[in-house]
């Protein structure tokens, strides 16, 4: 999918939910409504070697996963993160879903990182989760009346970077800066 066309799913999303652009997606409204159960690795496991790895030793490498296990969709995800990259963990699995990607079974390379879609995929879940996240309009207004990161963050409950990244990448700031030079 391309970005308007991601853009526009991001949109339904939002829609479905009844959210203004500047109200904040929550995952776990949407796990609940949709049947999609979120369960941390505490709950999903009782292996402790598996913990250890996982949510100890190599926490970095490891956010989420949607799984099918034959019969339902789930999400395992990594309980250890910060309440904003949680958010954003979950709602790429929730864009790996909207965006109807196959979940394929989960693999670990080489250097430890785990994965299981392809490059195109992980793109399109990271567009698609931000723009779900912080919604391009809102951006693009946060970003034309000067708003800090900061400001904008705590609005949509997402990390300052995410809130930079959507910022940026809606255009609202060449506009702001454009407006300022014709003064």
């Amino acid at each position: 999918m391309n970005k308007a066309a991601l853009g526009r799913l991001a949109n339904e999303v939002r829609t479905d939910f009844g959210l203004a652009d500047d109200q904040p997606f929550d995952p776990f409204r949407w796990s609940s409504e949709n049947g999609i159960p979120f369960i941390s690795l505490r709950e999903f496991t009782a292996d402790e070697a598996a913990m250890r790895h996982f949510l100890e030793e190599r926490p970095h490498v490891w956010s989420a996963a949607l799984l099918h296990d034959g019969r339902r969709h789930f999400v395992i995800y990594n309980p250890e993160r910060s309440p904003e990259r949680t958010r954003s963990d979950l709602t790429h699995e929730v864009a790996h879903f909207e965006a109807e990607h196959d979940p394929s079974p989960a693999w670990t390379d080489e250097g430890g990182g785990c994965g299981g879609t392809t490059k195109a995929m992980e793109r399109e879940a990271a567009e698609l989760a931000g723009a779900i996240l912080v919604p391009l309009e809102g951006a693009r207004r946060s970003a034309i009346r000067g708003l800090a990161p900061q400001s904008v963050a705590r609005r949509y409950q997402v990390s300052v970077e995410m809130a930079e990244w959507r910022m940026r990448m809606s255009g609202g700031y060449e506009i702001r800066r454009r407006a300022r030079a014709k003064r």
